[in-house]
């Protein structure tokens, strides 16, 4: 940064004032470099922050100019509190007539409790007592209080038995530049962005002719390089300033300095870098270009919706600073999921932009390994309340790892899975297009060595691994799993982040209930003409049996005008198709808290009254032997096993199926139907059903063409009476 230290004559006093600037944590070291810049050098390093002394010209230069500090705070005393009358008092011992006038609005910000002062809200309350009371005692005036934009904000910090009061000069965080509406997408903050910039050796000056953003997001990274490119003061767009209100404010100074900032900009033609983005997300693309034309940079920086793999950069700029912020994955799952994406970034730094760098922002050190370039350092820092680091990858032939070269793109594993997805989707696309399905199986161990199931929602994929046998090496196994799961977004044209990968082992009991998440993501999906709640991350099961779509379809082509009931019901899709389908009454049996509240959600989602369509939690066994209504049409898709302890016994399909049965259809309308479905492979009807009941095998009138190559997921038959 530059500016123009030659000033008009000033009136304002050389006084000296202590200053502390706050900082993300781990720039301390950045943003104590960029007051030395600025000629003020009188500065201390403390834990995410310097503590600096200047005058009033120096806090100016450090509010208009700094691109790392979050707040500029000026300390006004510090006493012990070992009582609420000790706060209150160490605040009204302030002689805040220099500092305020009676007629100013403030706010009270108080951080930190102790044993006295035991929570925030009462901390400010005290300390807006003591300010109101001192300007009572001094002219019969007092301030009052505003939370938007006040003429003062006063910080009180309180830690063990100490209390600090300062004046935050800043008013509201330095990282909001105005730029960047509140809310967007991305918790990147400008300053964190800045100064992982300037960590990288970005600067109007730097020896990097581009910078590229592979994963842009809003543009934040993009925003502010162009800002320091321009040598644009970060906050000369800022319209409200805690110092503002101050009694000490100079606004000639202030305004002297802003009119020197604008002059020492670079114009854009006169730049000699470039700025370049992408990212695979609408959403995304349409923030940064939002972002971009509020920061007045149009035309500066371009971003292009595009998977940077497939995206054709100019690099004809070199060297380039390559700096991104790629997803971290919350969970083992989704870190599986993005290892091939952090693998395939490092290939592609490799390819781009030798004797670059690469500045890459992530939560995860596992993923960092994954890049095939030995970092130089690499900085801790807090980026949306999650520990992260900032790696520095230098881009030259010394430091590329032994063997790198050699795994530029997907493996010749991964690569049979592209070409084995690429051939199921192909061949069910039509089908899909002409029956407007959106959540379908596109494989299924199709390969035996690669034992896994892929299930498409809408834009996402939901791995199942299968349990491998104990004979199979585990470290084998994982790895044929990475290329599973980094064959999917090639292949399938789904974003990394939308690939989640769980594992597959029978379960029983309340086991098949249990979360393995808490992440509560869930998403709606639609099935010939009805809605549904579908969570891929939580549960085992996803809310949603892909397999039993065609027997949903036949149960909403019978319901017409028929009382329908659905024994083990899950989340009642059965009775959604079967509302859908024009029934009489729906009644959904399962004995699961979770799964009957889920079925209410979907039926309340799809508009059908709880009058009509009613949700039971109970034992289908137990209600069935106690239940006297009749049924025109009755579901029943028991588990093969179940201990659970909300069973009388325990449920074993193929011993109890026969009783089960016999319970049902003495629930069933003479006229008639009942639907048996399981998925227990070695399942057989027992013959002595066929004595008293007419039934029907429609297991392959049941399975469409995303379960043709696996006929034996589940087995289903009509029964109906003699």
């Amino acid at each position: 940064m530059t500016y123009n230290s030659e000033l008009p004559p000033s009136d304002v006093s050389e006084q000296s004032i202590s200053l502390e600037l706050t900082c993300p944590i781990g720039l301390e070291n950045i943003l104590e470099k960029e007051l030395h810049d600025l000629g003020l050098f009188n500065t201390r390093l403390g834990e995410a922050q310097v503590k600096l002394s200047t005058d009033l010209r120096g806090m100016y230069l450090a509010c208009l100019w700094s691109r790392v500090a979050t707040r500029v705070m000026m300390p006004l005393a510090t006493f012990k509190v070992d009582s609420a009358d000790d706060l209150y008092q160490g605040v009204s011992d302030i002689d805040w007539s220099e500092h305020l006038h009676a007629d100013n609005t403030i706010a009270i910000d108080c951080h930190g409790t102790n044993h006295s002062i035991r929570n925030t809200q009462f901390g400010a309350v005290r300390t807006k007592d003591a300010i109101a009371d001192y300007f009572t005692k001094l002219n019969g005036r007092r301030p009052s209080v505003e939370k938007q934009n006040p003429d003062i904000r006063i910080a009180v910090k309180i830690r063990r038995d100490q209390a600090i009061v300062s004046l935050d000069l800043s008013g509201e965080s330095m990282h909001r530049r105005g730029y960047r509406q509140h809310g967007a997408m991305a918790p990147l903050k400008e300053n964190l962005a800045a100064g992982l910039l300037l960590r990288a050796g970005w600067s109007k000056d730097s020896k990097y002719q581009q910078i590229v953003d592979p994963m842009c997001g809003s543009a934040t990274f993009l925003v502010e390089a162009a800002l320091i490119s321009m040598n644009i003061a970060p906050g000369s767009r800022r319209q409200y300033w805690g110092f503002k209100g101050w009694k000490k404010h100079d606004h000639r100074l202030w305004q002297q300095l802003n009119d020197i900032a604008k002059n020492e900009r670079v114009a854009p033609s006169e730049l000699t870098v470039s700025f370049q983005g992408t990212d695979r997300e609408q959403k995304a693309i349409a923030a940064s270009r939002e972002n971009i034309k509020r920061a007045g940079l149009t035309g500066v920086i371009d971003v292009s919706m595009s998977a940077f793999q497939q995206h054709d950069f100019d690099w004809s700029k070199q060297p380039t600073l390559i700096i991104v912020n790629p997803p971290y994955g919350e969970r083992l799952g989704d870190e599986m999921a993005l290892v091939a994406l952090y693998r395939q970034l490092g290939d592609w730094a490799i390819e781009n932009a030798m004797e670059g760098e690469m500045m890459l922002l992530t939560s995860s050190e596992n993923l960092a390994r994954q890049i095939p370039i030995r970092p130089e350092k690499s900085t801790r820092v807090i980026n949306g309340g999650l520990e992260c680091r900032a790696y520095r990858f230098p881009i030259a032939e010394d430091r590329i790892k032994a063997g790198s070269r050699e795994q530029v793109g997907l493996s010749s594993g991964a690569q049979m899975v592209v070409n084995r997805l690429q051939k199921n989707q192909k061949k069910l696309n039509k089908w899909l297009d002409r029956e407007k399905i959106t959540c379908y199986r596109v494989y299924d161990a199709d390969m035996p060595e690669y034992s896994v199931a892929v299930d498409i929602y809408n834009d996402w994929a939901h791995v199942q691994e299968y349990q491998a046998p104990k004979s199979v090496d585990e470290q084998k196994a994982q790895q044929r799993l990475f290329e599973v799961v980094s064959a999917i977004p090639t292949a399938l044209n789904i974003p990394e982040t939308n690939v989640v990968v769980k594992q597959r082992i029978r379960q029983s009991g309340k086991q098949q209930y249990e979360k393995v998440d808490q992440l509560n993501h869930e998403m709606f999906v639609e099935e010939y003409g009805c809605d549904f709640i579908v969570n891929l991350k939580d549960y085992l099961d996803t809310g949603l049996f892909l397999d039993h779509r065609p027997v949903r379809k036949i149960i909403q082509e019978k319901a017409n005008g028929k009382r329908f009931l659905n024994l083990f019901c899950y989340t009642a899709s059965g009775s959604v198709h079967a509302g859908q389908g024009g029934a009489k009454t729906t009644l959904s049996v399962d004995m699961s808290n979770t799964y009957t509240e889920w079925a209410r959600r979907n039926i309340e989602l799809n508009e059908f009254s709880d009058r009509d369509h009613k949700v039971v939690r109970a034992d289908c066994f137990e209600w069935l032997r106690n239940a006297e209504e009749e049924f025109d049409l009755i579901f029943m898709d028991p588990p093969t096993f179940s201990n659970s302890k909300k069973m009388a016994g325990v449920l074993d399909i193929q011993r109890d199926h026969v009783d089960l049965i016999d319970l049902a259809m003495a629930r069933l309308h003479q006229e008639g139907e009942l639907i048996f479905s399981n998925n227990y492979r070695r399942f057989e009807l027992d013959p002595e059903l066929n004595e008293r009941y007419e039934i029907e095998n429609i297991t392959r009138q049941s399975l469409d063409p995303d379960f043709d190559r696996n006929q034996k997921i589940h087995q289903c038959w009509i029964l109906k009476h003699k």
